[in-house]
């Protein structure tokens, strides 16, 4: 079998020596159901397929499964990774798995092609696009475009005469202007505020260089809770492609592909496990034409010539594991159906952090710029302020057992917390960390 035993839910780990420390007496109350059902959680045999680690939280959803607020690798669906678990010593009854899998034989080259179709279909990508499934995740691709659509523009010795244009709204955009910074001038929009509370100016009065050759935006950020519900394509020069790091937010929404001319996002965070690179690149910014020097592993025509647009081995578990989260989010109903969950979710949390009376407070007011994939928020009067209370409300919460209740770990005081809120995240698990929330501030305030 592949089902690993049957075992009682563990308790969290107490050092030698140390006795386990009770729970405040205000949380008793919020901790007593959860409590009951853990009991019975413990005395029940586990499930066939759901014999995995659990706390309270996953006895009382019956799910044997964590609570994971993680925002990369993030949570996968149940429904998926049992039927991976299935399949993963012989894919298809052919006693392989994918992960021995020869990347250049047919068995392969079937899960690429579905792979390929479903995400096609889940985006509505035009003929007039290839799809790439790169490695290295996205920050590969922060070098790989300046590097295949500067070589288009000039010779390598007169790069740094040429400019690209950069919106900063957050770390990751941060990241891919730095990138840029080695091969060209980057002129930048800078909506990422020296506080870290952002007010967004109307993009008529952004920065933009017409002659850049193009214009690149993350489309969510993780570290504040930014996120473009509507990026303003009109403040974009005719003719300029548009790029953008989509990581964030790509497969919760539908949108139209047309406007980009490369649109990228890493695969750990609404489709798959980590490594792969899902990539959509417009044909016409495909060219051998690139900067000299340009690695293999960025150089898109090498990849688009290849056979079967395998250059070099591909991450082929979480090409897969891809594939099937794609077959799940289809059967769902696609993008509408993870749009309107995404919204339903976030609102269960800006509203009580917007009726909280300034207990709670988000980096981002303004509802055209708040992520429906993270919720970032200090306690009271923001960051650097109230350590404390953030410790006890990161304790408490690790106490119930929940997974990386934390704020990016890069360029942020720690007093701040994000919840990650990706396509897989059970309406119910945010309707909990709600209700938790509630009775914090009722607690400390």
């Amino acid at each position: 079998s592949l089902v690993a035993p049957a075992s009682p839910v563990p308790s969290p780990r107490v050092p030698a020596g140390e006795q386990r420390r009770p729970p405040p007496p205000a949380m008793r109350s919020f901790l007593r159901p959860a409590g009951r059902l853990l009991r019975r959680a413990q005395a029940a045999e586990v499930r066939p397929g759901r014999a995995f680690a659990t706390n309270t939280y996953e006895a009382e959803l019956g799910t044997g499964r964590t609570v994971n607020l993680s925002a990369g690798a993030a949570a996968l669906p149940l429904e998926v990774l049992e039927k991976a678990q299935k399949e993963f010593v012989s894919w298809r009854g052919q006693a392989i798995s994918v992960t021995e899998m020869g990347y250049r034989t047919q068995n392969f080259y079937d899960v690429l092609d579905e792979a390929e179709e479903r995400f096609r279909k889940l985006m509505s990508i035009p003929d007039n696009y290839e799809v790439h499934f790169f490695n290295g995740g996205a920050t590969l691709q922060f070098a790989a475009i300046p590097m295949n659509l500067l070589g288009q523009s000039g010779h390598w010795r007169t790069t740094h005469y040429k400019t690209a244009n950069y919106v900063r709204n957050g770390h990751w955009s941060e990241k891919a202007r730095d990138e840029a910074r080695m091969y060209c001038h980057v002129n930048e929009t800078n909506l990422d505020p020296e506080d870290l509370y952002f007010t967004v100016p109307d993009a008529k009065d952004w920065d933009i260089d017409p002659k850049g050759r193009y214009l690149h935006y993350t489309a969510a950020d993780t570290r504040q809770g930014f996120e473009f519900q509507e990026f303003p394509f009109d403040a974009v020069p005719e003719g300029m492609p548009v790029c953008c790091d989509a990581s964030a937010n790509l497969g919760s929404r539908p949108i139209d592909v047309s406007k980009y001319g490369v649109l990228y996002a890493a695969a750990h965070k609404n489709f798959s496990t980590s490594g792969v690179c899902y990539t959509i690149i417009r044909k016409d910014l495909i060219s051998p034409d690139v900067l000299p020097g340009t690695p293999t592993m960025c150089n898109w025509h090498r990849f688009s010539t290849a056979p079967n647009k395998i250059w070099t081995v591909p991450v082929t578990f979480s090409m897969w594991m891809g594939q099937l989260v794609m077959e799940w989010m289809l059967e769902r109903g696609g993008l509408p159906y993870f749009e309107d969950l995404a919204i339903r979710r976030s609102r269960l949390l800006y509203d009580l952090v917007d009726n909280s009376g300034g207990f709670y407070r988000c980096f981002v007011n303004d509802m055209r710029f708040r992520s429906r994939m993270h919720c970032v928020f200090t306690i009271r009067s923001g960051v650097g302020k109230d350590e404390e209370l953030v410790q006890k409300f990161l304790s408490e919460t690790a106490e119930l057992g929940w997974l990386d209740v934390r704020s990016h770990p890069l360029g942020i005081p720690s007093d701040a917390i994000r919840i990650t809120m990706y396509n897989p995240q059970p309406y119910e698990t945010i309707v909990k960390v709600r209700d938790f929330m509630a009775d914090f501030q009722k607690r400390h305030q």
